[in-house]
């Protein structure tokens, strides 16, 4: 059976926020940012909230 576009969606995010990357996200549209460049443009403190948000 073939995911839904949602279906699909849904596994994108999950992935991202396991592997925090997530920096942005609000009504179906999401920031990604690889750790590499959160620490870069953000700073590590930024970067340690970040991960705190997607929770690891």
């Amino acid at each position: 059976m073939e995911k839904t576009e949602q279906q699909k969606w849904q596994e994108v995010m999950s992935l991202a926020e396991e592997y925090g990357f997530i920096i942005q996200a609000y009504g179906g549209v999401a920031t990604l940012a690889t750790h590499e460049v959160q620490r870069e443009k953000f700073g590590n403190e930024k970067h340690e909230e970040i991960q705190k948000m997607n929770g690891r």
